[in-house]
């Protein structure tokens, strides 16, 4: 049997992928005043792969389509999984 790569990865873009999870995610975790400016009940979930002007290709772990006040938005969460102490990690996430 082959080896899993990336195992945290994919557990977390299966999991929040499916929309009521999402839901959940969301409202557990937003704070209160961004909730009521946002329809959940029109969130889906949106490409995951873009290319800058300069043809760099990145993606993303999921992006949420919204509609926030009306007008069609995005919500990006970044989660980064370590299994070690990494004294750099706010630089890291920064580059993302």
């Amino acid at each position: 049997m082959e080896k899993i790569k990336n195992p945290h990865d994919k557990i977390f873009k299966e999991t929040m992928s499916d929309i009521e999870t999402a839901k959940d995610f969301f409202r557990n975790y937003l704070p209160e005043e961004l909730l009521k400016l946002i329809d959940l009940d029109n969130i889906s979930v949106d490409k995951d792969s873009f290319i800058e002007k300069e043809l760099g290709e990145y993606f993303s772990d999921i992006l949420y389509k919204i509609n926030l006040l009306g007008k069609e938005s995005y919500i990006y969460f970044l989660f980064e999984h370590k299994s070690y102490n990494y004294k750099k990690i706010s630089l890291q996430l920064l580059e993302y």
